[in-house]
């Protein structure tokens, strides 16, 4: 590959990254716009029942999700049988859920001692198949990396969603707001996955075995995955009333909302991207830690500074009848920043062929997490099932770096250099944070702005910092040091 070339696929990426997180934080405040509504309109014991519901849909989706859509991403030539085969495949999908869903449903309503639930699940059954239709060569925005296209289909369907949902929210005043919303929202996704792209797809199965051989093992890692995220609100959901599932439903919402903001998008534009430069071991060697890089210094401070703003932060955006959620985000803040790092390496170990690695790291962590988390719901309560969601997520940090190694070019000490920085400084952060709260301020945003810029001064400094006294390596902090030192000089010049 030749440096122009290089040039031109670093700066797809970059614009891929770039929209891919302005589409996901846009999406994410027409969200909290919602939930500060809705927060308002709704109890948790509300929030509550559509969260259990919603663990049994996921359950079973994610049961027989066959990545379809990263089927035709890593496919080079794909032809219209690729399409027509992956969008069969999806209505089966949607079809053999929506039956499984009713079956299923009086079943769920008796495991977490709510009957309210069984009428929820059943209707969610229409919203998996409704989706199911949805139009599959919408993939061909993310293939051909044109990430504008995919901006545009993600913000009408949530703009369309956020109107729907409040305005049930203020008819309804329910829980059935949140189920009928997410049904329309579904059935306005497919029209205009079909008013976006002209292409119409047909019945068939002719490359079924073709399309299964690359899916399998990324099905496996996607259970695993799944089962990881939800073990603790399943459990909570069968030890405790709906209220506690609110509390901790809404807590793990927002605690993990801002960091999984910043990996979510640039995991959508890491697989079309990285699938260009796989074969080319220097480059994807560079890019891989050049991506962990520009992850580890967005996540450390965002994840330790929701913990350090947790309580302004909780009374501004849902008020204090959520006030119990508070020291549950404090700690799954932490969570959110090692579920963040591990989701991206995942993703790179799909892009390296080697789903089974990334399999077997999630199923080794649900075997440590399950007990773990059953004993912390059974005999103490939600905060201690946070704090031990944390530590086991963690822990299994280390090893998915370790699997990276035997699966790229890139090595665990080059990892660790590109993490150690950025952790020490957020960690300097709340320190600072903390001690500099001003609580005689009785105006919580002014408290919030004080605290944040307070937070992002001292973690640019504490980074910085510790980048010179390390040796002044190769990573994000120099390429921001040069920037710094080409303004001044431009300013002198001035």
């Amino acid at each position: 590959m030749t440096d122009k070339q290089k040039k031109n696929q670093n700066q797809k990426f970059l614009d891929g990254a770039l929209w891919m997180i302005a589409m996901r934080w846009l999406m994410r405040i027409i969200g909290l716009i919602s939930t500060i509504i809705l927060a308002r309109l709704l109890t948790p014991a509300d929030f509550g029942i559509v969260a259990l519901a919603l663990i049994v849909v996921g359950l079973l989706e994610i049961l027989s999700w066959t990545a379809v859509d990263l089927a035709l991403i890593r496919e080079q030539d794909p032809t219209r049988e690729h399409y027509d085969t992956a969008w069969t495949i999806q209505i089966i999908q949607g079809i053999v859920i929506a039956y499984a869903l009713i079956y299923l449903a009086p079943y769920a309503s008796i495991y977490f001692d709510e009957p309210l639930i069984n009428n929820v699940i059943q209707l969610l059954a229409l919203r998996t198949l409704i989706t199911s239709f949805q139009n599959i060569a919408i993939v061909d925005f993310r293939k051909n990396l044109n990430f504008a296209a995919d901006f545009r289909f993600n913000i009408y369907k949530k703009i369309f969603s956020f109107f729907i949902v409040v305005s049930l929210a203020f008819t309804l005043k329910s829980y059935w707001a949140l189920v009928l919303g997410m049904l329309a929202s579904a059935l306005i996704e497919v029209i205009i996955s079909y008013l976006m792209h002209s292409f119409r797809p047909k019945i068939s199965l002719a490359l079924t075995s073709e399309i299964w051989s690359f899916s399998q093992w990324i099905l496996f890692s996607r259970i695993g995955y799944f089962l990881n995220q939800k073990t603790d609100q399943f459990i909570i959901g069968g030890e405790s009333n709906t209220e506690a599932m609110g509390f901790y439903h809404m807590s793990t919402e927002l605690a993990t909302m801002p960091a999984s903001e910043v990996v979510m998008p640039m995991r959508r534009a890491f697989f079309p991207n990285f699938s260009k430069v796989a074969h080319l071991p220097e480059e994807y060697k560079n890019s891989i830690l050049k991506v962990i890089g520009i992850i580890s210094i967005l996540i450390f401070p965002v994840g330790v500074g929701v913990s350090a703003i947790s309580e302004d932060f909780v009374l501004l955006v849902l008020g204090d009848q959520w006030r119990e959620s508070i020291p549950v985000i404090q700690t799954l803040a932490f969570f959110s920043i090692a579920s963040a790092l591990s989701s991206s390496m995942e993703l790179l170990l799909l892009v390296s062929g080697r789903g089974d690695l990334s399999t077997i790291e999630s199923w080794l962590q649900l075997v440590v997490l399950f007990p773990a988390v059953w004993y912390a719901a059974h005999y103490v309560g939600i905060y201690e099932v946070a704090l031990v969601r944390t530590i086991v997520a963690s822990t299994f940090v280390f090893l998915m770096m370790f699997f990276l190694t035997r699966a790229t070019p890139v090595k665990f000490i080059s990892l660790l250099g590109l993490i150690w920085r950025p952790a020490l400084a957020s960690i300097i952060m709340f320190f600072v944070v903390k001690g500099c709260h001003i609580s005689d301020i009785n105006i919580i945003v002014i408290r919030l702005i004080i605290d944040i810029t307070i937070g992002a001064i001292s973690f640019f400094c504490s980074l910085m910092f510790l980048w010179l006294i390390s040796g002044r390596g190769h990573g994000i902090e120099r390429d921001i040091f040069l920037k710094i030192l080409t303004i001044f000089r431009f300013h002198n010049k001035v």
